[in-house]
Parts: structure tokens; sequence; C-alpha cells
């Protein structure tokens, strides 16, 4: 018998019968496993606008998901019944590892943005945003940040990642965006050379904006250049990142992934030093800009 679960509803609000508050990371509650299947089941029905499942923009996606997600052999001559289809997609959501139901979410998620903007449709707010804000209202530990679902939730982390990635400059768009895919790759991370990336990313808006390259490209001598060029940056903040890029420099050989001389990176040190860096970056395009 279904029982009443309403985040911020009478029961909720005064503690009586609370809902669930802890971050969700390596398991979902079942409250959880249903928003997210109600969630797959209204992008379904807003993107296609209840167009009839023999319709080829239909097929397409119903043949994406058995062809491609589940690896699933096809038959292009056949026509496909999207409930066979939702069957499989709703037994991962309720079953499945939660690898595998962010996998699923993610690549159906990616495979509607592509295809609403090959429509050319007008969004009011992007699939990946609304995703967002569920995944947060339901306390699950990840966010999508440039298209990919990432272990980081804090949205004041998350605000200055996809800031940072928002930045007119390729070569810095290209590091952050490696770091980014590294530490979300949920079945072999690789927080090294995430690490290195982030790093990468305020090195090369430093040349960017100094114009130096090559071997004189070292951090310190691009942070002087900039105060030569008239661009301030506080006496704190500039020592505090130069002992960041020094730790990235150590023994451990981080910024030299083929030649690791020490212990493993985290998760937590590859996080915070996307964040960190995603923040530098933000901070040296303002300064640079005044």
């Amino acid at each position: 018998m279904a029982k009443v679960s309403k985040r911020g509803g009478f029961s909720d609000r005064n503690k009586i019968k609370p809902e669930n508050t802890e971050i969700q990371l390596k398991d979902f509650d079942r409250r959880t496993r249903n928003q997210l299947q109600n969630m797959v089941s209204q992008f379904y029905k807003a993107v296609y606008e209840d167009t009839y499942y023999g319709k080829q923009a239909i097929q397409d996606f119903l043949v994406y998901v058995k062809g491609n997600i589940y690896a699933e052999p096809v038959d292009s001559r056949y026509t496909y019944d999207d409930d066979a289809v939702f069957k499989m997609i709703n037994k991962t959501i309720q079953e499945d590892d939660y690898d595998d139901v962010l996998t699923l979410i993610e690549a159906v998620i990616q495979y509607w943005d592509s295809y609403l903007n090959g429509q050319r449709r007008y969004q009011t707010k992007s699939i990946y945003e609304v995703a967002n804000t569920i995944f947060q209202r339901e306390f699950i530990g990840y966010r999508f940040i440039d298209k990919q679902i990432t272990p980081i939730s804090d949205e004041f982390e998350v605000r200055e990642i996809k800031q940072a990635l928002g930045n007119p400059y390729s070569s810095v768009y290209d590091h952050l965006s490696k770091a980014n895919k590294l530490i979300a790759d949920r079945s072999k991370p690789d927080y090294e050379n995430s690490i290195k990336e982030s790093i990468s990313a305020v090195e090369a808006l430093c040349e960017v904006l100094t114009g130096i390259t090559g071997k004189e490209a070292t951090l310190g001598k691009m942070l002087k250049k900039l105060e030569e060029n008239g661009v301030v940056i506080h006496s704190g903040l500039k020592a505090a990142f130069n002992s960041l890029y020094g730790y990235t420099s150590d023994a451990n050989g981080i910024r030299h992934a083929g030649n690791i001389g020490g212990p493993a990176s985290t998760f937590e040190e590859a996080k915070f030093m996307l964040v960190s860096c995603s923040a530098f970056v933000n901070y040296l395009i303002a300064v640079s800009a005044n």
C-alpha cells in the first residue's frame, strides 16, 4: 500500500515522520529511486510532447537505450514498444546499484539534451539544471557539471566550477573539463591527473593574461608579471595559491603523473583542487577585467 512521503509536508515539517536528509552517495533510498523514476518519465513526456511511440524520434531513443546503454541487440526493421524499454529503465532505477542508476540517468539526459538542441527547442531551464534541482531536493550527493554527473553537491562549489568552465579561453576550459571528467569517472577515477589538470587551468589562464610561455611560464613569474601589468592580487591569496602550486609539485609527483613517488591522491584532494583552481580562475579573470 502506498504511503504519504512529501518533503516539507506536515509530517516532515513537524518532525513527526521526517524525510531522509543524509547525503546519499553509494545507496539511494526508496523515495529517491521513485523520484528519479518520475523524473525520467516526466522528461520523456516533455521532450516528445505525447508523440506516438512509432514516430522516428522516439524509435531512435528506444534503440539508443537498448543498443547503447544496455548493449542489447537491436533490429532496425523492428518498431519498438516504449513500454518494454521503460520496464528496463525502471528496473535499473528501482533495483540496481547506484552507479548503474547514475550511468543510465546521465546517458538518457545527455541524449535528450542533444536531441532538444538539434530541434532548436527553446528551454527556459536546461534539462541538466532541472535534474540538479531534483538531485538537491533528494539529497543526492552528485550534480551535473559540464554535462557529466560529478560527486560534488555543495552549491557554492558547483557554482564556482560552472563559472570557471564558462570562461572565454579554450585552453583553460579544456584543462578544467578534463579535471572534472577525471574526478567524475565512477569506475576508474584518476585523482592525480585531475589535480594536474586543475592547476594547469590556472597556468593556462596566466599564460593568456601575461603572454609568457615555455620554461619561463612558472606560476610565480606569471603572477608577478600580472602585478607589473597593474593587476592587483591580494598578497594572502597569492601566497596561498603559491603554496597549493608547491603542493602539486612535491615528492608525490602529482604534476608528473607517470612517475608517482608517493601515495595516491584522494577524492577529497582532487575535489579541493578543482574547486580552488576554479575559484582562482574566476578571481583572476575578475581582477584582470578591472
